[in-house]
């Protein structure tokens, strides 16, 4: 593996680091100011720093106060790093309007990122995230029948749920 490659795991290793303290503000060091944080259906993208801190992480971190993310397999090329595994925590509080179960659980997730220099600094800063969450997984945890919800979901018109 090329010294990009390598470089750029590591940086996404650090930012992990601070990701697990469940803290706010500790992101700057490790995204781009105009990082896209781009998330599944029912969470949506995040443009900045600042959008991605208040409108996602802030309700995160308030679900899932003592969550822990670890890759199961993280890969690197180019400008690009991959990764996906868990975030193992406890339900705590309500998440998307699915009621907190108090229970622990595991998030799955992946996540692509790209990598760029930043304009000010010259530093190497994460710029795009392309991630999935599984949020069906949660509703699961949560007690839900799925295929039920799905079931559900299915049967009524869009207009149904405005």
């Amino acid at each position: 593996m090329n010294d990009q490659a390598e470089d750029n795991k590591q940086l996404v290793d650090d930012m992990y680091a601070a990701l697990n303290k469940n803290e706010l503000g500790l992101m700057h060091e490790y995204w781009s100011a105009e990082m896209m944080w781009q998330g599944p259906a029912g969470i949506g993208t995040k443009r900045g720093i600042e959008d991605f801190e208040e409108n996602y992480r802030k309700a995160f971190i308030s679900a899932f106060p003592d969550k822990h993310a670890e890759d199961v397999v993280r890969i690197a090329e180019g400008e690009w790093v991959a990764g996906t595994g868990y975030q193992d925590t406890t339900f705590a509080n309500d998440w998307l309007g699915i009621p907190a179960t108090g229970e622990k659980i595991r998030v799955r997730y992946m996540d692509f990122w790209r990598i760029e220099n930043d304009p000010q600094s010259g530093q190497p800063k994460l710029k795009d995230n392309l991630v999935l969450i599984d949020i069906l997984g949660v509703l699961e945890q949560a007690g839900y029948d799925v295929k039920k919800v799905l079931q559900y979901v299915g049967s009524k018109p869009p207009e149904y749920f405005d």
